[in-house]
């Protein structure tokens, strides 16, 4: 019974850590959704900024169809299994007070209703959060794909707007041969060079921003994901695997290890996505550019080279080693309730 009511009171608080940091810090939000649409991180006129944030967005809109799909399954199984054990002739205990008698009819059936409801909710805004979130980290590896991209194609711009013409011909004799010697021809490469150093720039903040805003509801996070996992497999093995309420549970554990696995996933990406630009750096058609535009860019590869790793508490990073890390922790955890 214990147990039983631990998986509501931990998912609630973990819910609520998260509903705090969105209405408390609803104006930096917004903030972020605005950079997201503004200068910087908007798409360009571009086939492939084009593909990446359609490819995101469709990433993002099947995770959260997934997530709501999977909920509305466990919330429909919430429901089913007491049912069955009443039929079964098992006793039936609630994981919430109720100040009348829920063994008859039909007061059992709106107490079943109540709880159903009630959690099938909570679930669903836990869920749609938790999107938002992975969201923000999806959007920073898009970006930092579409930066990457900008850098590789830096000097054979194909936009005939900025169009650079490595034989420009100069009145004052400059030398033929890179591709910004002339003046007009050095100028659009600076522009671009530091569009790029500014988006850059602005990707950087943009998951800062993200990683303080929902600083303590990831701690809260990982902490209960560890707790809720161990008591979760503690609680299956003693089921029946044909029983109805090993089917909830199981589909319950899959909701906490794949909510868990999309933060830790898209923390991933993002820091591979980083780690490259400085590949990206390379890739471009350097060896046409000046020995002091060639300058520039080393100054950037020396910037580049930390890579961008959202963190939780600042001190652990969220990777697919911290996924590993904290399922560990829950089957040591397990393990040492299993002997007691």
């Amino acid at each position: 019974m214990i147990i039983n009511v631990l998986f509501v009171l931990l998912t609630t608080l973990n819910t609520l850590s998260k509903q705090l940091a969105f209405n408390l810090r609803s104006r930096r939000i917004d903030r972020l959704i605005r950079v997201i649409d503004g200068q910087y991180l908007e798409a360009e006129r571009d086939p492939n900024h084009d593909e990446s944030m359609s490819q995101n967005a469709t990433e993002m809109s099947s995770l959260l169809t997934l997530y709501h799909g999977a909920i509305f399954t466990c919330g429909t199984l919430w429901a089913v299994f007491p049912l069955v054990n009443r039929a079964l002739g098992v006793d039936v205990a609630f994981t919430a007070y109720f100040p009348f008698d829920t063994s008859m009819t039909p007061r059992f059936e709106l107490a079943i209703a109540y709880l159903t409801v009630l959690i099938t909710f909570q679930a669903y805004g836990h869920v749609t959060m938790d999107c938002t979130i992975v969201s923000f980290y999806a959007q920073g590896k898009t970006q930092l794909q579409i930066f990457r991209y900008n850098l590789e194609h830096l000097v054979d711009a194909h936009d005939e707007s900025v169009k650079i013409d490595g034989n420009l011909n100069c009145n004052n004799n400059d030398l033929v041969g890179y591709k910004d010697m002339g003046y007009e021809a050095r100028e659009r490469l600076k522009k671009r060079f530091v569009r790029c150093l500014l988006h850059f720039r602005q990707i950087v903040w943009f998951i800062n921003e993200v990683e303080l805003i929902f600083f303590e509801a990831m701690v809260l996070q990982f902490l209960v994901s560890a707790w809720v996992i161990c008591m979760t497999l503690y609680k299956i093995v003693s089921l029946s695997i044909l029983s109805a309420e090993f089917v909830s549970m199981a589909v319950y554990l899959g909701c906490i290890l794949a909510q868990l696995l999309s933060y830790c996933y898209y923390g991933t990406q993002l820091k591979v996505e980083s780690e490259m630009v400085n590949q990206s750096i390379y890739c471009c058609d350097w060896l046409q550019l000046s020995p002091g535009f060639r300058r520039l860019l080393l100054v950037l590869m020396q910037r580049c080279r930390r890579a961008i790793v959202p963190r939780i508490a600042f001190v652990i990073p969220l990777s697919l080693e911290t996924y590993i890390a904290v399922l560990r922790l829950s089957y040591t955890l397990f393990t040492v309730l299993d002997r007691k």
